[in-house]
């Protein structure tokens, strides 16, 4: 793990009242993704994971499979604390794009898996899950309920950072 600064921590104290510490490194930037069938050609999952929210069409992952799924590879396993979901208004579409319903679940062999976080009303477009450190090589999302409206079949996903 990188050690912040100390120029760093001085001026983040400076700023906040809570202590300041540097993010854990995200352990899902990169890896390799895998999911379900694509809405269009350039919205793969592995643009969930590539650290970028600068275009609604560019930097997601979406499906219009229902449920839909999203799998992050960490390559080996890795201690896990923190999943930041990146919704659809974390890129710039409307909140009613966010996704509403979904479980996110860890393995550390692909085939049999834990479920450590279950949504069932999110509105946001960050969210942020905190778990008891877990160890684990591949991260599941899967969505039950793609956005506000049960209508719109599409699930649209920013990033899956993991902590």
């Amino acid at each position: 793990m990188r050690r912040a600064s100390a120029a760093w921590i001085v001026a983040c104290a400076a700023l906040t009242a809570v202590p300041c510490a540097p993010a854990a490194p995200n352990l899902a930037l990169g890896r390799p993704a895998t999911g379900s069938p694509v809405c269009k050609p350039g919205e793969e999952p592995g643009k969930a994971v590539d650290g970028r929210l600068s275009s609604k069409t560019e930097h997601k992952f979406c499906t219009l499979q229902r449920p839909g799924r999203l799998q992050v590879d960490l390559q080996s396993r890795r201690p896990v604390r923190e999943f930041v979901l990146k919704h659809a208004a974390a890129g710039g579409e409307p909140a009613a794009m966010n996704t509403r319903a979904y479980a996110l679940s860890l393995s550390d062999d692909g085939e049999r898996w834990r479920e450590v976080v279950q949504v069932r009303d999110n509105r946001q477009g960050v969210r942020t899950h905190v778990i008891a450190p877990t160890w684990a090589r591949y991260v599941r999302l899967d969505v039950h309920q793609p956005a506000q409206d049960p209508a719109d079949p599409a699930t649209r996903i920013y990033e899956l950072e993991v902590r």
